[in-house]
């Protein structure tokens, strides 16, 4: 009976020790997942995390140097990954300093809404099908929260949104105008 007792208390701490490892291996995980190291374009301290990334692969690169030993594939890969961030930084430096003025239009307007990094096209009406598969083309997607079609900001999309509204609102405008202009032309020849 001593000897059964002695075993179920091993494998009770047995159990223990394993359920102490895994609860540890999830809080690692969680924590893994709160300090993840992915960056993203639209985060408002992107700018800061990428020169901080900068600063760690720079002090990287020198262990590696340091290392009689290293292999040269190492060094290119560091390399590659300094330059790519510097090239990122650099673009989110000049897409803070990019001005987007909001437009109207006839039935809507689009404008930059900075605390969520998107051009934001916002209609009056629900636009016709025309419009929503040009949207779609040029990369907006709806946002039901929103309540806009949207695109995240940068260069690319200032350009398209530009064309977007020459092209299509304006035109549409211009149509409305002349319509309005022949319709005046008649009554004055009454």
């Amino acid at each position: 009976m001593a000897r059964r007792l002695h075993e179920r208390a091993w494998k009770d701490i047995g159990k223990s020790i394993e359920e102490d490892k895994k609860q540890k291996y999830y809080e690692e995980k969680a924590k893994d997942m709160n300090n993840s190291n992915v960056i993203y374009n639209d985060d408002p301290n992107a700018v800061t995390k990428l020169k901080e990334k900068l600063e760690y692969l720079e002090k990287q690169r020198a262990l590696i140097k340091a290392d009689e030993e290293h292999e040269p594939w190492q060094l290119q890969n560091i390399g590659a990954r300094i330059r790519e961030t510097k090239r990122r930084i650099a673009r989110l430096e000049n897409l803070e300093k990019i001005e987007f003025e909001d437009k109207e239009f006839v039935g809507g307007k689009v404008i930059h809404n900075k605390e969520i990094n998107r051009i934001q096209f916002l209609f009056d009406e629900k636009p016709n099908e025309d419009v929503r598969n040009n949207l779609k083309h040029n990369g907006f997607h709806w946002s039901r929260n929103e309540g806009a079609w949207q695109r995240e900001f940068n260069e690319r999309t200032i350009k398209v949104t530009n064309n977007l509204v020459k092209d299509m609102f304006e035109k549409e405008q211009t149509k409305e105008t002349e319509s309005f202009e022949f319709e005046d032309d008649e009554e004055e020849e009454m």
